[in-house]
């Protein structure tokens, strides 16, 4: 089972890598490292970064996007490329508040031969995923065919829709945002949360 956060996003809108923000708070760790440690804590090993250069500063191995600058559906095909064969979960790096739990729901909604994919409030979210790798090779070809929309991977084979919850599942898109997903939290522990599997 291999885990994979995007990093290979431009970051327009936040102004500096995501993978490597944090809220101005000693002890805080970056975005990336959220979704590392989320992924880990869920049992999922080896995790590595796809695209970008924050991989290695946050311990992970990285692999290189095959077209960078292309947008996340490239990077969900390296991805699972990379790994082969089995599944691969995906996530980006600017979900401050994933949790185990999230990553555990999708695993368990997903087979060798079924992706998972995640809703928030009713909105397909593919960027949070765990895929086939098998599929490496059905996605690489609807892209040489001129398809950049991540999407449309759904219609790659069978796939589950899990809904997660908007308030650790959303993204941080901008600086205000990453403060805005923290408010009233007093605890780490409320980030991460234990996997139930």
């Amino acid at each position: 089972m291999l885990g994979a956060v995007l990093m290979g996003g431009r970051s327009r809108r936040f102004g500096s890598d995501k993978a490597l923000a944090a809220l101005p708070i000693d002890g805080e760790p970056p975005m990336g490292s959220i979704a590392i440690d989320a992924l880990r804590a869920a049992g999922v090993d080896p995790v590595v970064a796809i695209g970008g250069d924050a991989g290695h500063r946050l311990g992970v191995v990285t692999v290189p996007d095959r077209r960078p600058g292309e947008g996340p559906l490239t990077g969900l095909i390296s991805a699972l490329a990379y790994a082969g064969v089995g599944r691969v979960v995906v996530v980006p790096c600017d979900v401050p508040r994933l949790r185990a739990d999230d990553v555990a729901r999708l695993l368990a909604a997903s087979t060798d031969a079924r992706a998972a994919v995640a809703t928030i409030d009713g909105r397909l979210t593919p960027t949070l995923g765990c895929w086939p790798a098998s599929w490496a090779r059905e996605g690489q070809r609807r892209f040489s065919a001129g398809e950049r929309r991540l999407r449309t991977a759904i219609e790659w084979g069978p796939t589950a829709i899990v809904e997660l919850d908007a308030g650790s599942a959303s993204d941080a898109d901008t600086p205000d945002a990453l403060r805005a997903a923290f408010e009233g939290l007093d605890d780490a522990k409320d980030r991460t949360g234990p996997a139930t599997t």
